[in-house]
């Protein structure tokens, strides 16, 4: 992300007195209507909310202050990784942990590896083993200055493995107390399905959670080399499955790298068309990163969800941010969220919508990147359909290409098309 795109993005809290303000409003008047958001009957768990800490060693206040500050808001679970700056991030984390006086077993630690000196996820990196899993590991806890982390995750996954050799191996590491859970990040739902199954089979733990990219915004293609998403209407199959077999969902990059978190960022008529056309620039670089960003995100049906989106959060006296993170926990009880923050007010906004839900009309919307009823109604339907069909295949069943085939961005891009011309 570039200077100018990160000072857009560190101003999108929506400040006290305007939260304030909406939550009287719709205490008083109640939040009934359809197309709006809706008050929860009881708070969501703050561990569906996950600190992400990519940026710890860039944040404006130092990252301790940040961390101590997230603490005191309920903010109890950390998503780090061993490649997050060279192992920067843990070691800031660690010295926060060490030094704050928090209790360990207050906290939930989440953090990633098995991809060795890789930054990009380059498929052709080389093959991790069991013992590059154990180092990685070894490195993170006493970065982090603990025994143990809550959750392991496979940053990426590596086929030229076998899923059951990855189960293997990460519930050697629970046995030897180094970890208590496992799961994945950008795994497909073929090999989730082949290491659970395998697991089952032997008397294993399972992974218990997977970490796609999952936001209002549907990226185009990989945000990043060899990476998931289920954002995708289409994905809801998927989504089901990962209920059925109680495998939890962490979601990334829920504000699309501040696209759903800045109503005016990145704008149609900014973006440069050699973004979308011109020669790869060289990996890593600031401008490769841009590319991917906006080659992802920056669609014609994403800035439609964006213009619902931003109606729906200046009707509700909410923000951007607010709604877009309100409609990636809409997908499921077993949904939560990765966000970033580098500053209260980022802190105090996320742990708002705690207590706010999207009612369906306005989920429906902002699927269909579109408020006209027709459209609305026929996505509503396909979902619905699919989520049936998931049921009715069981549990630990693949929904085959054919349940959703029909229902995808082309799908709602004919008859979305029209409308927004």
């Amino acid at each position: 992300m570039t200077h100018s795109s990160r000072d857009h993005a560190a101003h999108w809290g929506l400040s006290c007195a305007s939260f304030l303000l909406f939550t009287a409003v719709s205490v008083l008047v109640g939040t009934t209507s359809a197309f709006g958001v809706v008050k929860r009957d009881t708070p969501l768990l703050m561990e569906k909310l996950v600190l992400g800490t990519v940026a710890l060693p860039n944040v404006p206040g130092g990252s301790f202050q940040l961390l101590s500050d997230a603490y005191e808001r309920g903010f109890c679970r950390f998503d780090l990784a061993r490649s997050y700056g060279g192992g920067k991030c843990e070691e800031l984390f660690g010295q926060w942990l060490d030094k704050s006086g928090v209790n360990r077993e207050d906290l939930l630690l989440i953090t990633k590896g098995g991809m060795g000196n890789d930054k990009y996820g380059d498929p052709n990196r080389p093959m991790c083993s069991k013992e590059s899993i154990q180092s990685e590991l070894s490195a993170s806890l006493e970065a982090l200055k603990t025994d143990y982390v809550d959750m392991y995750m496979l940053h990426r996954d590596d086929p030229r493995i076998s899923a059951g050799q990855f189960v293997e191996w990460m519930n050697e590491l629970r046995e030897d107390g180094l970890i208590r859970a496992w799961g994945v990040s950008n795994w497909n739902l073929k090999r989730l399905e082949q290491a659970h199954d395998y697991a089952i089979s032997r008397g294993l733990m399972p992974p218990s959670a997977t970490s796609p990219q999952l936001s209002l915004a549907v990226p185009s293609d990989e945000v990043w080399p060899t990476t998931h998403s289920l954002s995708c209407p289409s994905k809801v199959g998927e989504i089901e499955w990962y209920k059925a077999n109680g495998v939890e969902i962490m979601g990334w990059e829920a504000l699309a790298k501040g696209f759903m978190a800045v109503p005016t960022l990145w704008r149609e008529h900014e973006v440069n068309l050699s973004t979308f056309h011109g020669p790869d620039a060289e990996i890593g670089s600031e401008t490769w990163r841009m590319q991917r960003i906006q080659r992802a995100y920056c669609t014609q049906l994403n800035y439609a969800r964006r213009r619902i989106a931003t109606q729906l959060a200046k009707e509700s006296g909410m923000s951007l941010a607010q709604v877009a993170l309100l409609y990636s926990l809409a997908k499921g009880e077993h949904v939560s969220v990765l966000v970033g923050a580098d500053r209260c007010s980022h802190l105090d906004e996320m742990a708002a919508i705690r207590d706010w839900s999207l009612d369906d009309e306005a989920f429906n919307c902002l699927t269909a990147a579109t408020k006209k009823s027709s459209v609305v109604s026929r996505v509503a339907a396909e979902i619905q359909e699919a989520k049936e069909a998931t049921v009715s295949l069981q549990k630990k069943v693949l929904v085959t290409p054919s349940t959703t085939q029909s229902f995808n961005e082309t799908m709602i891009s004919s008859v979305v098309e029209p409308v927004l011309a």
